[in-house]
């Protein structure tokens, strides 16, 4: 039977990667109706994914370290400031012409966020030592920077 915390890391995780496909797709949607249905799912997944981080620490923080206890706060900081973006995206869909520029880097940022999440608890799963971790990290948020300006490139493209 699982107890609160791998419950909680399960609905997390799940949560996560919900988020990361939606925005992924949400990107990509040319339709703004749709892209303002996806941002509303996007939001209530990041926020599934905060309340179950939360719910994750709370649930062993008394075993944890100290420096443990602070990463997981920075965390959790991290993940209220991804949901303060994607409500910022939310709120440029809903104008009459939504600057798409502006929900592609709101949007963007939180993927960068998911996916360098992705790819650190990966390398640290797999044994990776910390030095590669970093590596690691920085790797990823490149890559998404990367893939997020050529996003943006397209789109110029595509509205001329």
């Amino acid at each position: 039977m699982l107890d609160l915390h791998t419950l909680a890391i399960v609905v997390h995780a799940l949560s996560a990667t919900g988020a990361f496909i939606i925005g992924i797709i949400l990107l990509f949607q040319r339709n703004t109706l749709r892209q303002l249905q996806l941002g509303v799912a996007f939001l209530v997944l990041l926020l599934l994914l905060e309340i179950f981080l939360v719910i994750a620490i709370l649930s062993h923080v008394t075993s944890l370290p100290g420096i443990m206890q602070i990463i997981f706060g920075g965390l959790a900081i991290l993940g209220l400031y991804m949901i303060w973006r994607a409500v910022q995206a939310l709120s440029v869909l809903r104008e009459p012409h939504p600057n798409q520029e502006a929900v592609i880097d709101h949007v963007g940022f939180n993927l960068i966020a998911l996916f360098d999440g992705f790819a650190i608890i990966s390398a640290i799963d797999l044994g990776a030592p910390g030095w590669l971790v970093a590596v690691i990290a920085v790797g990823a948020v490149a890559l998404g920077i990367y893939a997020i300006s050529v996003r943006k490139k397209k789109l110029t493209i595509q509205s001329m």
